[in-house]
């Protein structure tokens, strides 16, 4: 594990802009340390061959264009311009 010290936290409250006092300063470093900790640990777990076979597969069905009649579901709509609903405009052009 790298070493953190309180300069490291120092430096990154002020990227952060942050302003830290010095009671946040103790917790903010203790609990950097444990999660720079946990990230060690993490490294350490052994990983099998069978990783490199692992492939990205999609499960999702092959959209599929299916011609309906319209004229049912336009029907209910307060305003038609030929096969579309009509919206009211909600952006300005500039």
């Amino acid at each position: 594990m790298s070493a953190f010290n309180k300069q490291e936290l120092l430096n990154i409250a002020n990227l952060s802009a942050l302003k830290l006092e010095d009671s946040e300063m103790i917790q903010f470093e203790q609990q950097i340390k444990a999660i720079l900790a946990y990230v060690d640990q993490l490294q350490t777990v052994p990983l099998s061959d069978n990783i490199s076979r692992v492939r990205n597969v999609n499960i999702f069905r092959d959209d599929v264009a299916v011609k309906i009649d319209t004229t049912a579901i336009l029907a209910q709509a307060p305003e038609v311009d030929e096969n579309y609903f009509t919206v009211p405009k909600i952006l300005d052009e500039k």
